[in-house]
């Protein structure tokens, strides 16, 4: 199983291999010093792929990342409920560049954070109607932003300099393409991008490395 795992390098605390079988990138740093373990994924996407008429689909993908999969949803529990019935801190950002997930947990419960990120990479139901009610909040988060001086300056000051480049429309995208985008489209960006070869894994804290490994080589992540 270890064999599985490619050593790529190590710079100070920070270790780096790569999942061979399904090209998974993966970071470690341990500490174990208290009891207590984050995991991220790092997806190598973010609005820069985005394109004219389907600006902020990042961001609305980060919402609805979290509104379940056939595992984890509302009729069984929730991610936001598995998280937080271990006491977990979590969330999520998109930026330009990248989009990322994640929890700090019990080291005890390393398992099921990577259960949750594993699932929702790839098994996440993206429905309608959780688009729709997603959107106010959404929407609430465009009209701060619009009514926020810094913020408003900084959005105008990145489409002037960008003309050419999709650095040109900020992260949350335009009011008509946020308010219109099909559920399809999302469904598009999210068979482009959300694989295992184009994410990084996390762990950093209290954990053994065995252990972690023995974890992530499982049905769910390969």
């Amino acid at each position: 199983m270890i064999s599985k795992f490619k050593f790529i390098k190590k710079l100070a605390d920070i270790e780096e291999y790569l999942y061979e079988p399904n090209g998974l990138t993966i970071l470690l740093i341990k500490d174990n010093s208290t009891p207590v373990v984050t995991t991220q994924i790092t997806y190598n996407v973010g609005s820069k792929h985005e394109v004219s008429g389907n600006t902020g689909s990042t961001h609305l993908l980060e919402h609805l990342l979290f509104k379940g999969t056939p595992k984890y949803n509302k009729e069984t529990q929730t991610i936001a409920s598995a998280l937080q019935n271990v006491g977990a801190r979590m969330n999520a950002t998109t930026w330009y560049d990248r989009t990322n997930y994640y929890e700090t947990i019990p080291s005890d419960f390393l398992k099921l954070a990577l259960d949750i990120e594993a699932d929702r990479m790839r098994n996440s139901l993206l429905k309608a109607e959780d688009k729709a009610a997603e959107m106010t909040v959404v929407r609430n988060e465009f009209e701060r932003g619009e009514n926020n001086p810094s913020r408003l300056l900084s959005k105008e000051i990145w489409a002037t300099a960008y003309k050419a480049h999709t650095y040109h429309h900020s992260t949350i995208g335009w009011r008509s393409d946020i308010e219109n985008a099909p559920i399809e489209k999302l469904r598009e960006f999210y068979n482009t991008y959300y694989w295992p070869n184009n994410a990084t894994l996390s762990i950093i804290g209290d954990f053994n490395t065995a252990n972690a490994f023995e974890l992530v080589d499982k049905p769910l992540l390969a």
